[in-house]
């Protein structure tokens, strides 16, 4: 295996996994940080097995949501009061709960969105995938993700403005 190839791929990919898994799991830092330390553990150790028939974004994108998958399947529910409560230390306390609220309306929002339009606004606009990328990922054509994911923002826009 060659470092600099494995050193590139994760720079280009560092910051697309860190979001993928932050906002599927409540944008807890510490928790992102470890998956996404325990996923590129997971890609260095399978760096040579890397099939050249796939894209590599689609490939990390595949191991990521695997990890999520089993993360989510062992996690035992509980709830911390350190993460229920917190403090607008050294702030402007409207300012962030108005952010606050902001982000509640769009998460809201997109969970009116049918899975797919949800996953298409996430994949492109949280995650920063090109349509490209997309469409290894999903097995679909660009041109027509373009068209599916301007719809689904059409309709994302029509949800908030209800709201």
């Amino acid at each position: 295996m060659d470092k600099r190839s494995f050193e590139a791929f994760y720079k280009a990919n560092l910051d697309r996994i860190y979001r993928y898994v932050f906002f599927r799991v409540g944008r807890d830092e510490t928790v992102t940080q470890d998956l996404v330390s325990e996923i590129f553990i997971k890609v260095l150790q399978n760096f040579e097995k890397y099939d050249e028939e796939i894209s590599r974004s689609a490939w990390i994108y595949r191991i990521a949501h695997n990890h999520l998958a089993n993360y989510f399947r062992d996690k035992k529910p509980h709830v911390d009061l350190d993460d229920v409560s917190f403090t607008l230390v050294g702030e402007d306390g409207r300012r962030s709960i108005e952010d606050w609220e902001e982000h509640t309306k769009l998460e809201s929002a997109l969970q009116k969105l049918p899975q797919e339009d949800r996953r298409l606004v996430t994949l492109k606009y949280i995650e920063g995938y090109a349509y490209g990328e997309m469409a290894d990922i999903l097995g679909r054509t660009a041109d027509a993700l373009k068209v599916a994911t301007h719809r689904a923002i059409l309709k994302l826009r029509s949800i908030l403005k209800e709201a």
